[in-house]
Order: structure tokens, then C-alpha cells, then sequence
């Protein structure tokens, strides 16, 4: 934050020269020079900035290419995410070089035909050697569905706090239905 203040102000330092260079005409004899670099500076500058964000356009468009791809793949899509963190390092464990931060995790999606949200805390412990993360609290909301096996392995899942099984299952769980809606149609 304190980078983007001090080059925001040189950049209003910058605007102001440029304006006083352009308001008060040279004297005759006085060299344009300095203008002209200070020009050149600011345009490449910007160009640099545009470079960053082209940079970050095409990062985001892969990003995106990439959860499509794993939508398809899994049948999962998220349509809502949010995420909270809350810093839990106390002054000792700051002696001690520890930091513990609590993150709490939002998502909604489907899995094809079945809607899901899940709320979850993560704890991540971090020392000098090593970062742990466990998942404190999960709870998971469905829709009621015809398939009552389905609520139990949600329960389990929760009870387990156990996000892979969840997803893992849930696609399989879906795929597995679709199987069988076929097959059933097929003999009808």
C-alpha cells in the first residue's frame, strides 16, 4: 500500500511538472530536453503498466480456460465464492515465530443436476520449518433430492470434515444416477 501512495505521488509530482512545462513557454534559449525525457519517461511507463495488465489479462483468460475445463471434466461448477480471514496470532506466538489465521470459505455450485453450498473453516498453523492446515468446522446444504443415500454420505463427510471425499463422491455419486436414468430408460 505504501508503494502504490509514494508512486502515486511522484506521479502527481510528475503531472505538475508536465503541466508548468506546458503552460510557461521555454525561454529562447533554454533547452526542450527536459521536457522531452520527462515525456519519454511517463509514456514508457504507462507502457510498462499496459505490458502488466496485458500480462494479467491473458493469466486470467488461462485461469479461466482451466476451470472451464475442470467443470467439464467433473461436472462441478461454482457459481458463488467468499472468503474471510481472520488473523489469530497472539504476541507470543510471535516471539516464537507462529502465526495461526483462521480462513473462512463460502462456495456454492451444482454437480450437474444437484445443487450444493458448503461453508468451511480452514486453520493453517505456519512456524519456522513447516505450514499446517485442518479443517476445523464444515457444513454442507443440499437441496432435498430423491436419493436418500446421497444425505448420508453428506454426513459423513462432514463428519470426517473431508472436502476431496465430498467432491470426489458427489461427482460420482451424479455420474452413477445419470448411469442408471439411461439404463432404466433404455428398458422401458
Amino acid at each position: 500500500m505504501d508503494s502504490q501512495l509514494v508512486e502515486a505521488r511522484a506521479l502527481e509530482a510528475e503531472i505538475t511538472a508536465l503541466r508548468r512545462a506546458c503552460v510557461e513557454p521555454p525561454a529562447p534559449g533554454e533547452d526542450t530536453s527536459r521536457v522531452r525525457k520527462s515525456f519519454r519517461e511517463t509514456y514508457q511507463a504507462d507502457s510498462e503498466g499496459w505490458e502488466l495488465s496485458k500480462d494479467l489479462r491473458s493469466h486470467l483468460g488461462h485461469l479461466e480456460s482451466e476451470i472451464q475445463f475442470l467443470s467439464t471434466l467433473t461436472g462441478i461448477s461454482i457459481r458463488h465464492y467468499s472468503k474471510k480471514t481472520e488473523d489469530l496470532t497472539s504476541t507470543e506466538m510471535t516471539e516464537k515465530s507462529i502465526k495461526k489465521v483462521l480462513q473462512r470459505h463460502r462456495l456454492s455450485g451444482n454437480c450437474h443436476m444437484i445443487t450444493f453450498q458448503l461453508e468451511f473453516q480452514l486453520l493453517e498453523i505456519q512456524n519456522e520449518e513447516s505450514l499446517s492446515s485442518v479443517i476445523t468446522d464444515l457444513s454442507i446444504i443440499m437441496e432435498p433430492t430423491e436419493y436418500s443415500e446421497l444425505s448420508e454420505f453428506v454426513s459423513r463427510a462432514e463428519e470426517r470434515r473431508d472436502l476431496f471425499m465430498f467432491f470426489r463422491s458427489l461427482h460420482f455419486f451424479v455420474e452413477w444416477c445419470e448411469y442408471r436414468k439411461r439404463t432404466f430408460k433404455r428398458f422401458k
